[in-house]
């Protein structure tokens, strides 16, 4: 028995050196945020990231700014990328996530993760259910960052 519980101690011990290499986190955020966009992000520096997702449902917020100038040349073709102003709708999303005037030159995107969504680029229904689960982006043109966000509640 104490053959068993010495071995099982070894093996708890040794846990923590097969785990993934915590690395370049910088870049793997930017790998996770350009997938969630259908960009490539490599190229950009990652400014400022929040994220107050946790807990038994994964609600909260993420928040990301990315240093990354030219980028509104890919934008003008990507699917769910529109120009700036953006629809009333996206301000009021843009406004719950925290940021309160878009630019004036630019892109956005919004992505609706709700369930019920027909179709994920449309924010007409966004403030009319009793939850939120989008990914909305803002790219300025003007600055060359990309404002990032994932709200869930």
């Amino acid at each position: 028995m104490k053959c068993f519980f010495a071995l099982l101690l070894a093996l708890l011990l040794l846990l923590p050196a097969c785990a993934p290499d915590a690395g370049d986190s910088d870049a793997r955020t930017l790998k996770r945020i350009g997938k969630a966009l259908s960009l490539d992000l490599s190229a950009g520096t990652l400014e400022r990231l929040e994220n107050t997702h946790g807990g038994f449902h994964g609600d909260g917020r993420t928040a990301a700014e990315i240093t990354l100038p030219g980028l509104a040349g890919t934008l003008a073709d990507a699917p769910g990328w529109r120009p700036l102003p953006p629809s009333e709708s996206m301000a009021q999303a843009l406004r719950l996530c925290g940021m309160d005037t878009p630019p004036e030159a630019g892109f956005y995107y919004l992505y609706d993760r709700h369930s019920d969504s027909r179709d994920p680029y449309d924010d007409s229904l966004l403030h009319q259910r009793y939850s939120w689960n989008f990914t909305a982006a803002v790219y300025d043109s003007g600055a060359g960052r990309l404002y990032y966000y994932e709200f869930d509640t």
